[in-house]
């Protein structure tokens, strides 16, 4: 059993279902609790007035729905420096934070789309440097380090990093792993690494659609394969 999906997004950003479906299908597939994780505000989509909206629904969805709605953001990385797409004074109206690199984003400057963003465009075509991954790993480390995070998402997607030293960051902050159900091969070869780091994780659907929300069985499934403890997956409750 799990006790939630903290990764589902709407029609706010790129989903295709409405808060309240995606509430309604939480409680279909017997979970308590669920987070309405659109993107962040450097996407053309997407800004705060928008999130504050959704906030409201997430409100009234929670009173039709009868599990527990989070108003939460998946922030974008845009810049080497660590900075994401929400502001300061934006936080403390976040109830889950969870955050990864988007190629959609519009970084921060010129310098970081030809740094990090160029590369990702080419991802399985050409190889990712050294320097890259590195450069990559203090950025996302150092967002680790600067934001409340609740979770780093689909760590290794798009965005090469050593997985084992973000992993130890997160750790040390208290911030969730997140296990994407959509995108557990860009973890291949990095299960010892995510193990040793010593972190927690948290299963997702990463739910573009009302249907999907709940699917992570086969993430745990997977997770328990490759040697990571049950009881260092937060939202997983046993059967």
């Amino acid at each position: 059993m799990f006790t939630g999906d903290y990764h589902t997004h709407t029609r706010f950003s790129d989903g295709k279902g409405s808060v309240l479906e995606n509430a309604l299908a939480a409680n279909a597939v017997g979970l308590k609790e669920i987070a309405i994780t659109d993107h962040g505000f450097r996407i053309p989509t997407m800004s705060f007035g928008k999130f504050l909206k959704a906030k409201r629904e997430c409100r009234e969805a929670e009173k039709m729905a009868g599990v527990r709605v989070l108003a939460g953001v998946e922030a974008n990385l845009i810049s080497d420096e660590g900075d994401l797409d929400v502001k300061e004074e934006e936080l403390p109206e976040i109830e889950f934070l969870i955050a990864g690199f988007h190629k959609f984003a519009i970084p921060k400057n010129v310098r970081t789309f030809f740094d990090t963003y160029a590369v990702t465009y080419f991802n399985g075509a050409i190889r990712t440097g050294k320097k890259a991954i590195e450069r990559n790993t203090r950025a996302l480390v150092r967002a680790i380090e600067r934001y409340p995070l609740n979770a780093v998402a689909h760590l290794n997607h798009a965005m090469k990093v050593n997985v084992f030293e973000v992993a130890q960051a997160a750790a040390k902050k208290g911030v969730l792993i997140e296990l994407n159900a959509k995108h557990l091969s860009d973890l291949e070869g990095e299960w010892n690494a995510l193990f040793q780091s010593g972190a927690n994780f948290i299963l997702s659907s990463d739910a573009h659609s009302p249907f999907a929300v709940g699917k992570i069985e086969g993430a745990l499934q997977k997770a328990l394969s490759e040697g990571i403890p049950a009881e260092r997956i937060v939202n997983y409750i046993g059967d």
